[in-house]
C-alpha cells in the first residue's frame, strides 16, 4: 500500500489501522507469562493492578502480592478442574516478589488467596485492596528467565 499510495490521505485508513493494532498490546494492563501450561499475569503499576484485580480477574482465580510491600498484583489464572501444583505457586510467588519492593531480598513473604476474597475498598488508593483468608509463602524472588518461563 505504501508504494501505492499517491498522497497521504489514501495512507491515513493504512495508518490508523497500524495504530490499532500498535495498542492492543499496550491496552493490556499487565504482563503475560506461562509458568507449567498456568497463564500468570503481573500486573505493571498501581493503576494497572486496580485494573487488572478488578476487571481481567476471575473469583476463582489465584491472586498473589508481596506481603507489606508495594509492588505487582500477580494472578494465576484457574482451571476448572484443577488444583494450582506447588511448583507453579512457588514460581508465580517468585514472580510476585520479583516484580516488589522485595526483589532484592533473598526470600520474600508472599500472600496469596482466591481472587474473591480481595476487595478493594472506597477510599482506597490506586493499586490498594483489602485481603480476607489470605496465606503466606516465602520465596526467593526471581524473574520469569530465571524461572525458566515463556512469555
Amino acid at each position: 500500500i505504501l508504494d501505492r499510495a499517491e498522497s497521504i490521505k489514501e495512507l491515513k485508513p493504512w495508518i490508523k489501522e497500524k495504530e490499532k493494532v500498535g495498542t492492543e498490546e499496550e491496552i493490556k494492563p499487565y504482563k503475560e507469562f506461562i509458568i507449567d501450561g498456568y497463564q500468570v499475569w503481573v500486573g505493571k503499576n498501581a493503576k494497572s493492578n486496580d485494573e487488572l484485580t478488578g476487571r481481567f480477574t476471575h473469583k476463582d482465580d489465584l491472586w498473589m502480592h508481596a506481603k507489606d510491600v508495594a509492588g505487582s498484583h500477580t494472578i494465576i489464572k484457574h482451571k476448572p478442574g484443577s488444583k494450582i501444583p506447588n511448583a507453579v505457586l512457588e514460581k508465580a510467588a517468585s514472580l510476585a516478589a520479583w516484580y516488589s519492593k522485595s526483589k532484592n531480598e533473598s526470600l520474600a513473604a508472599v500472600l496469596y488467596t482466591q481472587k474473591k476474597w480481595v476487595r478493594k475498598a472506597k477510599g482506597l488508593g490506586p493499586g490498594k485492596v483489602r485481603v480476607e483468608r489470605e496465606e503466606v509463602i516465602l520465596v526467593k524472588p526471581a524473574n520469569f528467565e530465571s524461572l525458566g518461563t515463556q512469555a
